[in-house]
C-alpha cells in the first residue's frame, strides 16, 4: 500500500512537473515562413479593415507616418484590397519583418511600408508609412502593380553579406548624401545600372521620359554634383536585415539645417550583391517641420 502510494505522488510529481515547463516555455521561434505569414496576415486584416483577430500582444506599439495611434486608427479606417507588388524582408536572428507593397484607398493608390516586430508569436510593435498622391514630390501609382523581383531573388550561400556588411552600406549611402559637395565625402557603393524607386517612381538611370534631367543620371553622378547638398540624415535605424536575400530596412528623417521646410519621413530598402548597391526603393512623405519617427530616441 505504501508502495502504490509513493509511487503515485511521484508520477503526479512529473505530470505537475511537466505541465508548469510547458505552461513557461516560450513558443518555438519565428522563422522566415512565420514571418511572412504574420506579414500577409496583416496585410489582409488591414485590406478588411478588421484589426480585432491579429495576433497582437498587450500594449502592442502602433504607429503611421511618425505618429503613435490605436490600432485600428488611421489607414485602417480607408485601405482597400491590395495590389500584387511586395517587398519582403525577413529576419528570424530578431524575429522582425517589413514588406513595401501598395493598397487601394478610395479611388486611388497609397504605397506602403510596415514593419511587424514578433515576440512569442505575438506582434509587439507595428510601424506603418503611409504615401499618397501630394505626400511627396515623386508618386507613381501605376508602377506599384508590376515592380520587378529584384527583392525576391535570394543570395547564394558563399556570397551571402553578413549583417553588419548590409548595414554598412546603407550607412554609407546615407552618409554620402549627408556630406556631399563637402571634403568629407566619399561615394557610396553602387553597382552599375543601379536603380532607385520613390513611391514607385524611379530617380536614377531613367532612359525615357524623365521628370528631372537629374533622374537620367546615374546615384554616383547625383551625388559627385551635389544634389541633395545641406541634408541631413537623421533618426537612422536598421530594424530588419535579411541576410538570405541581401536586403536591409533603413528608417530615417531627411532634415535640412536651418530651413523653414517640412521633414521627409522614409522607409528604405536597400540591395547588396557583390559588395555593391544594385537597388533602392522607398516609401518617402513629407511631415511637418521637425516631425519624428515615433520610435527614436535620439537623433543621429
Amino acid at each position: 500500500m505504501q508502495a502504490r502510494t509513493t509511487t503515485g505522488t511521484l508520477l503526479l510529481c512529473i505530470v505537475v512537473s511537466g505541465l508548469s515547463l510547458s505552461a513557461n516555455a516560450q513558443a518555438p521561434a519565428c522563422d522566415s515562413g512565420c514571418l511572412k505569414g504574420f506579414v500577409d496576415g496583416y496585410i489582409q486584416a488591414l485590406a478588411r479593415r478588421d484589426s480585432k483577430d491579429l495576433p497582437v500582444a498587450e500594449g502592442v506599439k502602433y504607429t503611421e507616418n511618425g505618429r503613435v495611434l490605436d490600432l485600428g486608427d488611421g489607414f485602417w479606417h480607408t485601405a482597400g484590397a491590395p495590389l500584387r507588388y511586395r517587398d519582403y524582408l525577413l529576419d528570424p536572428e530578431t524575429g522582425e519583418a517589413a514588406a513595401l507593397t501598395a493598397l487601394k484607398e478610395y479611388e486611388g493608390i497609397a504605397q506602403m511600408a510596415v514593419r511587424l516586430k514578433i515576440v512569442n508569436r505575438k506582434i509587439t510593435e507595428i510601424e506603418t508609412l503611409v504615401a499618397r498622391v501630394g505626400d511627396q514630390r515623386w508618386f507613381a501609382p501605376d508602377n506599384l502593380e508590376h515592380m520587378s523581383d529584384v527583392f525576391a531573388q535570394p543570395v547564394a550561400s558563399a556570397e551571402r553579406p553578413t549583417r553588419e556588411q548590409l548595414v554598412a552600406a546603407a550607412t554609407a549611402y546615407f552618409n554620402a548624401i549627408q556630406t556631399e559637395g563637402t571634403p568629407q565625402f566619399v561615394q557610396a557603393p553602387f553597382a552599375p545600372g543601379m536603380k532607385r524607386f520613390e513611391n514607385g517612381l524611379q530617380t536614377t538611370n531613367v532612359t525615357s521620359n524623365p521628370l528631372l534631367e537629374r533622374h537620367t543620371w546615374s546615384p554616383d553622378l547625383q551625388l559627385e554634383r551635389a544634389q541633395y547638398k545641406g541634408t541631413n540624415v537623421m533618426d537612422r535605424r536598421y530594424p530588419v536585415v535579411d541576410v538570405e536575400h541581401g536586403s536591409v530596412l533603413a528608417i530615417a528623417t531627411f532634415r535640412r539645417d536651418g530651413a523653414d521646410t517640412s521633414t521627409l519621413l522614409l522607409a528604405e530598402i536597400f540591395k547588396l550583391t557583390g559588395g555593391k548597391l544594385r537597388e533602392i526603393r522607398a516609401v518617402i512623405l513629407n511631415l511637418p517641420n521637425g516631425a519624428g519617427t515615433g520610435w527614436s530616441t535620439s537623433p543621429r
